[in-house]
């Protein structure tokens, strides 16, 4: 099931609820990303719900549209999108996906990996995701992001994409 269902007027703006782990490293097996798929579903009232598995190919989960701005977490800099642009080519390798080594940041010269970046809203860099197209439903809640998290055995970051 690592293939996006076949939605109508699937080229119209979209809204999608992404979990990704906290952990980059974290491996769930395919049952558990099964399983936190149908809650993710559940809780989002639909059945338009898909796991993608990179394998060992680590990946940028953006936000899309949503995106407002990304900060040096060092000194609370604004990143230079030119600056991130080349840094997100150079670390960008065809069979591996991202080498998230450190650079100096421009601002203020800290030595940080593109991972450990702020990014306004939440974007992340993942071997998987889980995603459900939002069919118009806010943010989940807490109590919702818990006990996804129970489902998983693990730390999940939500990541809300707008396209």
């Amino acid at each position: 099931a690592d293939r996006w269902p076949a939605w109508p007027n699937r080229l119209m703006s979209g809204h999608f609820i992404v979990l990704i782990p906290a952990d980059r490293q974290a491996r769930p097996d395919h049952t558990v990303l099964q399983n936190v798929k149908e809650a993710l579903a559940l809780m989002a009232g639909t059945d338009e719900a898909r796991v993608k598995d990179f394998g060992d190919r680590m990946q940028f989960i953006d936000c899309g549209e949503n995106l407002e701005r990304i900060l040096c977490p060092a000194c609370g800099a604004e990143a230079e999108t030119g600056w991130w642009g080349h840094q997100m080519d150079h670390c960008w390798d065809d069979e591996t996906g991202f080498d998230l080594h450190a650079h100096a940041m421009p601002c203020c010269g800290a030595p940080l990996a593109l991972d450990r970046l702020t990014y306004e809203p939440h974007q992340g860099f993942s071997r998987w995701f889980v995603s459900v197209r939002n069919p118009g439903r806010g943010p989940l809640t807490p109590e919702e992001h818990s006990a996804l998290e129970r489902v998983a055995g693990a730390s999940l970051a939500v990541i809300y994409q707008t396209y």
